[in-house]
């Protein structure tokens, strides 16, 4: 699984949660999201490593490198922690009139893995995550 299809299927589960107004449903999608930023264990990652080898890693951040990159962060994680907070904030109290922004994220990453050209990702490399 790649990166591309792996957002198409967050998204597809963060509307299908939205549309069915499950709250276990959300924060097992905050929980995956935090545990793959926080310890950089992807599933796209561990599911190549499955199908091909440790070899197929190499290739994949081979081709995932940013030589400018001046942080030492990757910006496919930093991605999962933001999408985790703009799902966490609107559930919360304080958030309940945001209640567009966790739609929007869901369609958004829906629309980058049909893409395969996520804005938020070029930001965060912009920025110098790597």
């Amino acid at each position: 699984m790649s990166e591309k299809n792996f957002r198409i299927v967050l998204g597809g589960w963060l509307v299908v949660a939205l549309l069915t107004n499950s709250t276990p449903l959300m924060y097992a999608l905050v929980g995956l999201l935090l545990f793959e930023g926080i310890t950089n264990l992807r599933v796209p990652r561990l599911t190549a490593r499955l199908r091909a080898g440790s070899g197929a890693i190499a290739e994949v951040d081979a081709v995932q490198a940013n030589p400018d990159a001046r942080i030492g962060f990757e910006a496919e994680r930093g991605l999962r922690l933001i999408v985790a907070a703009l799902i966490v904030i609107p559930m919360s109290s304080v958030g309940s009139a945001l209640w567009l922004l966790p739609w929007f994220v869901g369609f958004a990453l829906i629309g980058a893995g049909l893409s395969g050209i996520c804005p938020m990702v070029l930001a965060l490399r912009w920025l110098g995550l790597k």
